[in-house]
């Protein structure tokens, strides 16, 4: 087993909830990499833009941290991201090993084949990765996150089958206006 070569102190659950690991080199690279893509896309936003072929130009910067907070969580666990959660989407989709900058691209462009708006509005949501689609209106996907919070725990205690793990953690991500 190697090392983490990062936070080594950190526990990190990227395979399970009951057995954290060190941050490995693999994930400390996915930690690097998912950051510097969020940033780099927001550049790229302005270069769509500019050429009037990219409509979306509101970035993570100063955000780009979300992506650990992807990491100590399983992807399988709900999240509900604002609009500047790039690094968290990014690391989340490389978990799985899902192409996170070609759905942020499509939404950037309103293309049709974005995988949750379908071109209407860029936003982060995908089913496979567990990301919970929400509207850019601030904060509120707040009370939804509890809810769905409390949905799992209520279907764990009633035997009810659901979507999520029954130990599920929701994650929910704010930021400025």
């Amino acid at each position: 087993d190697t090392p983490g070569i990062l936070f080594t102190s950190f526990p990190l659950a990227t395979t399970s909830a009951s057995e954290p690991t060190a941050l490995s080199a693999a994930d400390a690279a996915l930690l690097f990499e998912s950051q510097f893509t969020s940033r780099t896309i927001d550049h790229t936003a302005r270069w769509l833009r500019q050429r009037g072929i990219g409509y979306y130009t509101i970035g993570s910067a100063g955000h780009e941290s979300n992506a650990a907070v992807a990491m100590a969580l399983r992807p399988t666990d709900p999240a509900l991201l604002h609009y500047r959660s790039g690094g968290f989407y990014l690391a989340r989709a490389g978990q799985v090993g899902h192409d996170g900058v070609r759905d942020i691209l499509l939404g950037m462009a309103a293309a049709r084949e974005e995988p949750i708006a379908g071109g209407r509005h860029k936003v982060f949501g995908h089913h496979e990765l567990a990301v919970i689609p929400q509207t850019s209106t601030i904060a509120s996907h707040l009370p939804r996150a509890v809810g769905v919070a409390f949905a799992i725990e209520h279907a764990k205690q009633t035997g009810v089958e659901s979507a999520w793990p029954d130990d599920a953690i929701v994650v929910c991500t704010l930021g400025d206006a």
